[in-house]
This record gives C-alpha cells, structure tokens and sequence, in this order.
C-alpha cells in the first residue's frame, strides 16, 4: 500500500507538470493561427465595408 502513496506523492505533480506543459504548447500554437485568421477576417470584412460604401456613395 506503500507504494500507492508515493505513486500519488511523486507521480501526481509529475503529471500534473506534463499536462501544463503540453497544455501551454498547445495553447500558444492555437493562438497564432487564431490570429493569423482573425486578422484574414478582419481585412475582408473591412474590403466589404468599403465596396459598400463605394457602391452607396455612386448615384443612381
């Protein structure tokens, strides 16, 4: 029953530091293709904000 113990002492926070860790690395890789792709959206949302803008300052 010894053993369960230090399993549960040494090999808890062992895992617990492996999962913060890939936790971290995955979060970071997901932000710059969050990014890359907020800022995709964003240029066209403004390039269709200016065709309308266009389109409504033309007379009919």
């Amino acid at each position: 029953m010894d053993w369960l113990w230090a399993f549960v002492i040494i090999g808890g926070p062992i895992i617990l530091g492996l999962a913060l860790i890939y936790a971290t690395v995955q979060y970071r890789n997901r932000g710059r293709e969050l990014d890359r792709a907020s800022q995709e959206s964003a240029k066209r949302v403004r390039e269709d904000i200016r065709h309308e803008d266009e389109r409504a300052s033309q007379p009919r």
